[in-house]
C-alpha cells in the first residue's frame, strides 16, 4: 500500500514526474478532496493529454459498463483518465469485483487507463473490504489528517505559506476561531489574503479582509441548517443568490454541516461525549448549541441521502443536469432542517 500525505501532495513538485496510475482519496472534507483531485488531473495532464469520464457510483452504475471503459482505446488522447466517485464507503459485489478486475490488470501492465477513486472516509474495516482493499494495495492512497479545534491555527499557518503568507500566531488564532472549523471559510479567506498581500501580514489586515461586509454571509447558514430554523434558511439562500454568491460555495457549505453531522454520530458512536464530539468535528461556538437537535433529526440513511442530493446540485451547477441549482440548494439546506423534498423537482438529464 502506497501512502502520501495531503501537505506533501500540495507541495511543488520538481519537473514532470510520473503520476499514479490509481489514485485513492477517501475523506469527508469537501476542501481536500478538491484540492487532491484538481492536483491529479493537473500533474497528469503535464505529461499527457487524457479523455476524462466521470462515474458516480449510484444505482445506475452497470459494472460491466465500468469494466468495459479501461478496454477501450481513447478517442482523443493518449490515455483515459477514468474518475470513480462514491458516495458512501461501500460497494456492491458486482461493482467491488469489477474492481478487483482492473486493479489485476493495472498490476499485470494490461490497462493504460488511469482510475481516480473518492469517496468518504473509511473505517479499518471498510478498508480490507472487497473492492477497496484492491484499491489500497494496487494504487496510491491520499492521507488526509483530521483537522480539530486543537490543529486548526496550525493548518491555516501552513496553508497560508504554501499561498507566499506568512501569518503571525494572533492572525492564525484569529482566523480560527472566525471560521468555527471550516476549512473552507478559512481557505477562501486566504485566497483573499493572498490576492492583495504576499508576506507577513497583520492581524489587522487578515481581520479586513476574512470581515465579509455582504448583509448574507454564506458562513453563518450552519447554525441555522442544525438549528432548524427553515424561516431564516429560505430567507439567507434566496439572499445569497441575490448576492451573486457562488452556487458552489453554498453547496460546500451544506456539504459541510452533513459532514459535521456524520462526524459527531461517528465519534459518540465510538464511545465519545457530546462536547469531545463536538471537537473532534470541528463543531464550535453556536453550531455546538444545535447540534444536539439535528443529530436527534438524522441517521445514516438521511445523510446518505441528502449526499445524493448534493451530488445531483453538483451535476446540475457543472451543466451536467438540467435544472434550477438555487432551488437544489435550498432543498438541502432544507433537508438538513428535516424537512422531506417535495415529491418532483424538476431535474433532467
Amino acid at each position: 500500500m502506497k501512502k502520501i500525505a495531503l501537505e506533501h501532495w500540495l507541495k511543488p513538485e520538481q519537473g514532470n514526474p510520473k503520476q499514479p496510475q490509481l489514485f485513492c482519496i477517501f475523506t469527508d472534507e469537501p476542501l481536500f478532496l478538491t484540492q487532491g483531485s484538481d492536483l491529479y488531473r493537473t500533474r497528469l495532464r503535464l505529461n499527457s493529454h487524457f479523455e476524462r469520464q466521470v462515474i458516480d457510483a449510484d444505482r445506475s452504475l452497470d459494472p460491466q459498463a465500468f469494466l468495459a471503459l479501461f478496454s477501450e482505446v481513447s478517442l482523443f488522447g493518449d490515455l483515459s483518465l477514468v474518475e470513480l466517485r462514491l458516495t458512501q464507503p461501500k460497494m456492491n459485489k458486482d461493482l467491488a469485483e469489477a474492481i478487483d478486475q482492473v486493479c489485476r490488470w493495472m498490476q499485470q501492465g494490461q490497462c493504460d487507463h488511469c482510475l481516480l477513486v473518492t469517496g468518504p472516509r473509511l473505517n479499518k474495516t471498510q478498508e480490507k473490504s472487497a473492492g477497496f482493499s484492491s484499491l489500497l494495495s494496487t494504487g496510491t492512497e491520499l492521507v488526509c489528517k483530521a483537522i480539530t479545534s486543537a490543529n486548526m491555527a496550525q493548518w491555516i499557518s501552513q496553508s497560508a505559506e504554501r499561498l507566499g503568507l506568512k501569518m503571525s500566531p494572533d492572525g492564525s488564532n484569529w482566523l480560527a476561531e472566525r471560521t468555527e472549523g471550516n476549512l473552507l471559510a478559512a481557505h477562501q479567506a486566504l485566497e483573499k489574503l493572498a490576492v492583495e498581500h504576499q508576506g507577513a501580514i497583520s492581524l489587522e489586515q487578515v481581520q479586513h479582509v476574512a470581515s465579509d461586509a455582504a448583509r448574507y454571509n454564506v458562513f453563518d447558514l450552519g447554525p441555522s441548517l442544525l438549528a432548524a430554523d427553515t424561516r431564516r434558511i429560505s430567507r439567507m439562500i434566496d439572499g445569497l443568490r441575490a448576492e451573486g454568491e457562488s452556487t458552489v460555495l453554498v453547496l460546500w457549505a451544506l456539504q459541510e454541516e452533513i459532514r459535521a453531522i456524520r462526524e459527531t454520530r461517528l465519534q459518540m458512536h465510538r464511545g465519545l461525549p457530546l462536547a469531545q464530539a463536538c471537537q473532534q468535528a470541528r463543531i464550535w461556538g453556536a453550531r455546538q448549541q444545535h447540534i444536539g437537535s439535528a443529530l436527534k433529526r438524522h441517521n445514516s440513511a438521511s445523510l446518505e441521502e441528502l449526499t445524493r442530493w448534493c451530488y445531483t446540485a453538483e451535476k446540475t451547477i457543472k451543466g451536467l443536469l438540467k435544472g434550477e441549482p438555487w432551488t437544489l440548494l435550498e432543498l438541502i439546506g432544507m433537508g438538513i432542517a428535516g424537512v422531506s423534498p417535495p415529491a418532483r423537482i424538476g431535474i433532467e438529464s
